[in-house]
């Protein structure tokens, strides 16, 4: 077994360290045991610029035998392995928005008209409207930078960037109807993503039609119940049916995905009704249901010690969006736990835990910030839990 390189154990690189030790051990061989090595000598000086070259070829070496695994390839490489699997990278997308603009009727809207909010986020309309005789227009539109940090909230776009006559000012966003803007995938997502595309291998299974709503651009978590019997079930899903509860996505891509993944023959039930052409032209009934967001309230208080950091709180509240799900401090937004998984109180104490110097934690949580217990919080099938910056107090004891 080769004791360097490519091994039964995978890779093994030499350090700078063990071509150091290779060559002085090679010198003695070939100049004597008495050959002054020592680190002055002109004889050391050159083996060491020699053993840090090679050192950086060894690691060249390691990474071209990393980038055939897709647990061990990065970047460029990783794009490269999963490819084999028909999976690309998502790159970043604009967020969209639907305005409502007000106005005197006829005044035209042209495309790529510009409206910001106070932060001065833009986005640009998508196509040319007209205000009609209500006074009211409505137009998608779309951010102008491809970055999470472009999302907005509802009534926050509603300053005119390039006014035109006859405009009297936008009203707001419908929320409903908003599409978030992503970053672009990173190594971590893109690998999630490949493994949970191999459960895709089984054509029309419950996993394959998971995993194919799990790819949709802005998925967050999914989650699929069937009704297998001749019978209406207890949940009311008709003979037959495939029931998918979705966190995320555009709801035409979303209904593609199922479309597309679901058996010939089995109805799909929900409150969201979207038609999807087929192969042949003809339009498809797909249905499907949105998960209720439940909003967690959580209150920390802990007992610190000298090594607590300045940004300790900051931190705190970083780790527990991270386990239930939300927007951190640095505007990354976490998957948290999944569609109908309780929120677990001993499962907040640890990520309170995470930051140094945290000696003794305390942990109220509830739906209701006036009513908030030491213990689960229970979420239904249907309902996903998600927390926020605002929602997360945390309080230092004496």
């Amino acid at each position: 077994m080769a004791e360097w390189g490519v091994t039964d154990r995978g890779f093994r690189r030499k350090t700078y360290q063990d071509i150091i030790a290779d060559m002085e051990a090679k010198a003695k061989d070939l100049f004597g045991p008495n050959i002054d090595l020592s680190s002055a000598s002109p004889l050391a000086l050159f083996l060491r610029v020699i053993a840090f070259g090679l050192s950086l070829m060894w690691q060249v070496a390691e990474r071209v035998y990393n980038s055939a695994f897709v647990d061990l390839a990065t970047g460029q490489s990783l794009d490269y392995v999963v490819k084999y699997a028909g999976i690309s990278r998502r790159p970043a997308t604009h967020a969209r928005c639907l305005l409502r603009f007000t106005g005197d009727p006829g005044v035209q809207i042209p495309r790529g008209f510009l409206v910001e909010t106070e932060g001065g986020i833009r986005y640009a309309t998508l196509e040319t409207v007209t205000i009609g005789d209500d006074g009211y227009a409505e137009v998608m539109s779309q951010s102008v930078e491809t970055v999470f940090a472009q999302n907005v909230v509802p009534s926050q776009l509603t300053i005119i960037t390039n006014p035109i006559l006859g405009r009297s000012g936008v009203v707001g966003v419908d929320s409903e109807r908003n599409v978030l803007a992503l970053d672009r995938e990173t190594d971590r997502e893109l690998r999630e993503r490949y493994y949970r595309s191999l459960s895709t291998g089984g054509a029309a299974t419950l996993d394959s039609i998971r995993a194919a709503v799990l790819d949709v651009p802005g998925v967050r978590t999914v989650r699929v119940f069937h009704n297998p019997t001749m019978s209406t079930d207890s949940d009311g899903r008709p003979p037959k049916s495939v029931e998918v509860v979705v966190l995320g996505g555009a709801t035409d891509d979303v209904a593609r995905a199922i479309h597309e993944s679901i058996a010939a023959g089995i109805e799909s039930v929900g409150d969201v009704e979207v038609f999807v052409e087929d192969a042949g032209g003809e339009p498809q009934l797909i249905r499907f249901n949105r998960a209720e967001v439940v909003d967690i309230f959580v209150s920390v208080t802990v007992r610190t010690t000298a090594t607590y950091p300045a940004d300790g709180d900051a931190r705190i509240r970083d780790e527990i969006i991270r386990y239930i799900g939300g927007v951190d401090g640095q505007g990354v937004l976490w998957d948290g736990i999944g569609l109908g998984e309780d929120v677990v109180w001993t499962a907040l104490i640890y990520a309170a835990r995470q930051v140094p110097g945290v000696l003794d934690v305390d942990v109220l949580v509830g739906t209701n910030p006036d009513e908030m217990i030491r213990g689960n919080v229970s979420i239904g099938i249907r309902q996903v839990a998600e927390t926020s910056l605002d929602k997360i107090t945390v309080t230092r004891s004496v």
